[in-house]
């Protein structure tokens, strides 16, 4: 059924000539330049789908993880208030917000595994390789291995404080790696920022008092879940206009 909703949205965008000004409109406009057929349209369509729906559940382990790290959190905050996202470039200025974003894709990456599959007769680490056998791989394994993370166990988002440590062997996969890595990783990561900011901004946060089951991480398929765990009030706050107008 959605399936068949965005192939019959993908047509009446198409077919008015006059799109609307929103996303759907910009992605037919640009695949069709680009000379992509409607199913390869819809497919890209689908992954901006999929990434969204990834980005919320990746939210939910991350201020599952700020519950115990209060500090971390009133700092991200901060910066998220300091610096309003008004261009794409004013992205940049939140730079301990991507840090803390990284570091729960480590701690929590949304895929539990990845697969490739083998081309060619190769060798691996000294292991015979045939064609066309599929090797996979856990990145949530690989994130927590103490040999490429000191204190794996530990949240800290300041080993990313001078970017990705390890980047060139290849043990940071949250979104994989080379050609076939995720198309969705950059949407991904300005939607995380643009929803932490617009929550920073309208919103103080604070764990509800309530008991709460201890959070654990669940499988479904390849997918990693954050399950259970506490949760947040979100109290409206006063604009900056409101508070200048009362005193």
């Amino acid at each position: 059924l959605y399936l068949r909703r965005v192939r019959e949205a993908v047509v009446s965008t198409q077919s008015t000539g006059n799109p609307d000004d929103d996303m759907l409109a910009w992605f037919v406009t640009a695949n069709d330049a680009a000379g992509l057929t409607d199913e390869e349209v819809i497919e890209d369509i689908m992954t901006v789908y999929m990434v969204i729906d990834n980005m919320s559940k990746q939210l939910s382990a991350l201020f599952t993880y700020m519950i115990n790290h209060r500090e971390i959190f009133e700092k991200m905050v901060a910066e998220l208030r300091a610096n309003p996202i008004t261009t794409y470039k004013s992205l940049d200025n939140l730079r301990y917000t991507e840090m803390v974003i990284l570091e729960s894709l480590r701690m929590t990456p949304t895929l539990l595994k990845g697969t490739r599959w083998v081309l060619k007769d190769t060798k691996l680490a000294g292991y015979h390789v045939p064609a066309e056998c599929q090797l996979q791989w856990s990145q949530y394994c690989l994130h927590r291995n103490e040999k490429y993370w000191p204190n794996a166990r530990q949240f800290d988002p300041e080993r990313f404080r001078n970017g990705i440590p390890n980047v060139d062997t290849l043990t940071y996969l949250p979104f994989l790696a080379g050609p076939r890595a995720c198309l969705g990783k950059h949407i991904a990561m300005i939607s995380m920022k643009l929803t932490l900011s617009m929550l920073a901004r309208n919103f103080d946060l604070a764990p509800q008092p309530m008991a709460a089951p201890p959070p654990s991480i669940s499988q479904s398929m390849a997918l990693i879940r954050m399950k259970g765990g506490p949760w947040f009030w979100f109290n409206p706050r006063k604009s900056e206009e409101t508070v200048a107008e009362a005193s």
